[in-house]
């Protein structure tokens, strides 16, 4: 991968206020929900290291907020990865771009590598809020451990996937518009829909093989809902959607006309 690829795509990442912009909802409500929750659980006083599961979260009741802002910030990392590998497309940047550098392959790997490094940004940064908010107002009631670390890891780990599903969509629509649509449209309704017409028609076991179920058991790690995938099934499917998406993004715009 050739150096000046990277500085060139860098520059027109941060010469453009959308990658800051999208940060801001994630980390904004995943404070507030990470306050929240932290100050209710420790009002309840009644969720310590030693407490049972009952709240349904390995992590215990004052974390909930935590999940939250995992929650929106995986979101809006697809929805940069979206924008950011479909805006070459749509200002025909892409051209100069090939002419420069005929093989396509470093192009599309670079804007895929750029696109982790913010999305390890967006996420480390909610996390890192989110981490205070608890640590401020959550007293006693926090479960600090390994679980909770696995959590930060395995949110790290699926926010980074979604911007390469983000960017794949990019790719392989060629608009930042339309793939930041159908990302948003599918992460908010779609994928419910969906996993209710088959939970309708009797393949209610399929819906958790959707990439938001997915990510889902991904996160929860010691889930024992029925609805989720179990470790290690889990994360393996959200890297084979990613795989699906990155890869056939890659691959269509290898195969492009590009004028």
């Amino acid at each position: 991968m050739r150096t000046g690829l990277l500085v060139s795509e860098f520059r027109k990442v941060f010469t453009l206020n959308f990658w800051w912009a999208l940060l801001i909802a994630p980390l904004v409500v995943g404070m507030f929900a990470s306050a929240i929750y932290a100050a209710i659980a420790d009002g309840l006083g009644a969720y310590d290291s030693g407490a049972n599961d009952n709240d349904g979260l390995s992590t215990g009741l004052a974390s909930a907020g935590l999940y939250f802002a995992l929650v929106w910030v995986v979101l809006f990392a697809g929805i940069f990865g979206a924008i950011n590998a479909g805006t070459d497309f749509r200002h025909k940047t892409i051209t100069p771009t090939l002419l420069v550098t005929p093989r396509r392959d470093p192009v599309v790997a670079t804007k895929l590598l750029v696109t982790v490094v913010v999305a390890l940004g967006y996420v480390l940064v909610v996390e890192a809020a989110s981490l205070a908010c608890l640590a401020v107002f959550g007293g006693g009631s926090i479960r600090w451990g390994l679980m909770l670390l696995g959590v930060l890891a395995t949110g790290i780990a699926a926010t980074v996937c979604w911007a390469l599903i983000g960017a794949g969509l990019g790719l392989l629509l060629g608009s930042p518009v339309g793939a930041a649509l159908l990302l948003v449209s599918w992460y908010v309704v779609g994928e419910i829909t969906v996993a209710l017409i088959l939970t309708g028609i009797g393949l209610d076991g399929l819906a958790v093989w959707l990439p938001g179920a997915a990510t889902l058991g991904t996160v929860a790690i010691r889930s024992t809902d029925d609805f989720l995938l179990t470790w290690p099934v889990a994360p393996l499917v959200l890297l084979a959607w990613t795989a699906l998406f990155a890869g056939g993004g890659w691959w269509l715009t290898r195969r492009r006309d590009i004028t």
